[in-house]
């Protein structure tokens, strides 16, 4: 459990999510990671579904570290797109995730993570950088643009 941690905590701290001196816990109780003593669950949406593709992901990096069975692919649906950012919504909270961890998620993925398959299914378009680095696939809704969707018709 302890080297799970480690490796989710390398992921966050990569993401721009915290730093380097945070303290990254799987909690037996209640089966889920705490970041510095705080429960996952009392984060905001955005903070929740970083921590989220982190554990996602660390349970990949994990699993092959130590030669467990994983199928070496994790799909991830709008990450980095909260409800609050769709809705922006007057006189409540802001839980959206910052424009420099949103980089940092895309950036940290398209150069480390070159043994595994990850998709993500986004909204926020990564950098012409990252493109050139992944298999980046726009869907556009409409079929004479791009690509419509996920699953041809």
């Amino acid at each position: 459990i302890v080297q799970f941690s480690e490796i989710v905590k390398k992921i966050l701290a990569s993401w721009n999510f915290i730093d380097d001196k945070s303290k990254v816990e799987f909690d037996k109780q209640n089966k889920d990671l705490s970041v510095d003593g705080k429960n996952k669950e009392l984060f905001g949406k955005g903070a929740r579904a970083i921590i989220n593709s982190a554990f996602l992901i660390g349970l990949m990096q994990y699993c092959y570290n130590n030669r467990l069975c994983h199928p070496g692919v994790v799909i991830l649906d709008t990450p980095l797109t909260t409800f609050k950012e769709k809705d922006n919504v007057a006189n409540e909270k802001d839980e959206s995730v910052g424009k420099d961890i949103k980089m940092a998620v895309y950036e940290n993925l398209s150069t480390t993570c070159r043994d595994y398959q990850i998709i993500i299914f986004e909204n926020e378009e990564p950098t012409k950088e990252v493109k050139s680095n992944i298999n980046y696939i726009h869907f556009s809704g409409n079929a004479n643009v791009d690509r419509k969707g996920f699953i041809p018709e």
